[in-house]
């Protein structure tokens, strides 16, 4: 427990500045940051689906997956929806091409163009959160942990509630630790760290949104977290995996940490979109 605890600490100590400095750079380097992690995640998903006996395409999916956050940083809605229907003709083709029919090259197709939509496509919503709403580096910064601090404070509660307080399953099938009562601690958090952040760190969200307009985003950014991280769950249940890999010491996979992320953070950046 020790030793795990100590590699967990590292990993933070690591992990955390440096995300911290990518983002505070912005630009280029910060929609390249989110292209790693959407490549790496990719190639977790598709080690999964080979664990569960499904073929995968790694380079046209991790291709994918790093060129959507990239895209995100220049390119319009219609811009992006070009690269989508590029990408189904050119793996559909490829898989056409290389796998036979009894190898479900359709089935090979899907699977490799949903992987990367999925994570690729949901943390691309990190580059206009950081330099849509902000007039800085720091203030960009600070929108974009907008949704990774009140999940993180939503995590932690659903945590601490469902050990003090569980009773009910939430989700046995899916997540059998997972219980209403952690949800609910989770869901109450979300609005109280979202007051403390807007008001605390982004005075001008706060007076753009209002005491009742961050408990409403606080209370988005919360569900949506809870979703992504059963959706993640209900992946790995399905390719018969505890984590998406070892790749992060103590902590599993880039997948595995990233799992509420892709929920909240284009929750949070939708959100601002529309009422802000």
């Amino acid at each position: 427990m020790t030793s795990d605890l100590g590699r967990r600490l590292t990993v933070a100590a690591i992990g955390i500045p440096l995300t911290v400095a990518v983002t505070l750079a912005g630009g280029w380097l910060f929609a390249a940051g989110l292209a790693l992690l959407a490549t790496v995640a990719v190639w977790e998903i598709g080690r999964m689906l080979e664990v569960r006996g499904d073929r995968f395409l790694y380079v046209p999916a991790m291709a994918f997956a790093a060129l959507l956050p990239l895209a995100a940083l220049q390119l319009s809605g219609w811009g992006m929806w070009g690269i989508t229907m590029a990408a189904v003709v050119t793996v559909a083709g490829v898989a056409t091409l290389r796998i036979a029919p009894d190898g479900r090259p359709f089935q090979t197709a899907a699977l490799t163009l949903a992987a990367p939509l999925y994570v690729g496509g949901l943390i691309s919503f990190g580059v206009p959160l950081r330099e849509l709403f902000s007039s800085g580096a720091v203030e960009g910064t600070l929108y974009f942990f907008l949704p990774v601090g009140v999940t993180w404070l939503a995590d932690t509660a659903a945590y601490f509630g469902g050990r003090a307080l569980g009773k009910r399953e939430l989700a046995p099938v899916i997540s059998p630790n997972k219980t209403v009562e952690g949800a609910a601690a989770a869901i109450l958090a979300g609005p109280v760290g979202a007051l403390a952040y807007g008001y605390l760190l982004l005075p001008e969200l706060g007076d753009g949104l209002g005491f009742a307009g961050l408990m409403v985003l606080g209370l988005v950014v919360a569900l949506a977290a809870t979703m992504g991280d059963l959706v993640e769950s209900a992946i790995k249940r399905e390719c018969g995996v505890k984590d998406s890999s070892r790749l992060l010491p103590g902590h599993g996979g880039m997948f595995d940490r990233v799992d509420s992320l892709l929920w909240s953070i284009p929750a949070a950046c939708v959100f601002l979109m529309a009422f802000l």
